[in-house]
């Protein structure tokens, strides 16, 4: 089978699963930040080396990376992975593969502890948002998901030095990542700052 295909279908089936099962209340957590981890998987990867392979896995693990969220809050990048590994087996993918997967999205918890380049992208694009000038929009989103699914209540004051902090504590490990990104994050520390 193609490695083309196994992504299509990925996408296919992560797309029609969070349509049909994601709570409306994951503001943040969603499809349209699944995409935005894709996509910026996929930007960081074409200044990086890697064989095809590596992509293909990269790519997948990013696609699956929240699908835990489907079922629960805390620890859902532990059901992320058996969401992964059940749907790589049924299109007979081998072990190796779907533990290259697993360890993928694994490396996506926070903290973050990537052990090898392709963890380090999918670190970096989850954290993409971070460097992106729509970053109140995303920490807005974030705030309103956790009011519900956490039941955490912050005051405008509050939820600002907590960005801020994140912003000023988080780093990037890929080279465009310590660079490009690194770059544009530093306005959004300039932006949180000006916010306290």
């Amino acid at each position: 089978m193609p490695a083309i295909s196994i992504v299509k279908r990925a996408a296919a089936y992560v797309t029609s699963l969070m349509e049909e099962n994601l709570p409306s209340t994951m503001y943040f957590h969603n499809l349209k930040h699944t995409l935005g981890v894709v996509n910026a998987a996929t930007e960081i990867a074409a200044h990086c080396k890697l064989k095809k392979q590596e992509l293909t896995i990269l790519t997948i693990a990013a696609w699956f990376h929240d699908t835990g969220y489907l079922y629960h809050y805390n620890g859902h990048e532990d059901t992320s992975m058996i969401i992964a590994g059940t749907f790589l087996m049924q299109h007979h993918y081998n072990n190796d593969f779907i533990q290259q997967v697993w360890d993928c999205i694994e490396a996506t918890k926070v903290p973050q502890s990537p052990q090898n380049l392709i963890q380090q992208i999918i670190c970096d694009a989850d954290m993409h948002h971070l460097a992106s000038v729509n970053y109140l929009d995303f920490a807005h989103d974030l705030k309103q998901e956790w009011e519900v699914h956490l039941d955490r209540q912050y005051s405008d004051k509050e939820w600002h030095a907590l960005n801020l902090s994140l912003l000023q504590r988080h780093q990037y490990f890929t080279e465009y990542g310590k660079t490009v990104l690194q770059a544009m994050k530093k306005k959004n520390i300039e932006l949180m700052k000006f916010q306290n």
